[in-house]
């Protein structure tokens, strides 16, 4: 999934034109879960696209003059299926009891 976010002056006058690109993979686990070590450290490979974001709301709110603006955010989940768990996950059991994969 691609996330492309661009930003232009409302004057229209451009002057210098910038592109912010950052990736956003939620939990890289490369398929079977073999890096169990640092697996719930794994969130941070969504920072990239975290820091593409709040670069977007920033320059945004602060409605830069002369300056246009692209954000591109490759975002994925990288498991074997789409059934699979990674930690932070809640999953509710049978008997209703909520369960936080860890």
């Amino acid at each position: 999934q691609f996330i492309h976010l661009a930003y232009r002056p409302k004057d229209g006058n451009i002057n210098k034109k910038v592109g912010i690109i950052g990736k956003g993979v939620l939990f890289d686990t490369g398929g079977y879960n073999i890096k169990t070590a640092m697996m719930g450290l794994m969130k941070f490979d969504c920072g990239g696209a975290a820091a593409v974001l709040g670069a977007a709301l920033t320059i945004s709110e602060l409605a830069l003059e002369g300056v246009e603006a692209h954000f591109i955010v490759a975002a994925c989940e990288n498991m074997v299926n789409e059934k699979a768990y990674v930690p932070s996950d809640v999953i509710v059991a049978s008997n209703g009891m909520t369960i936080e994969v860890d």
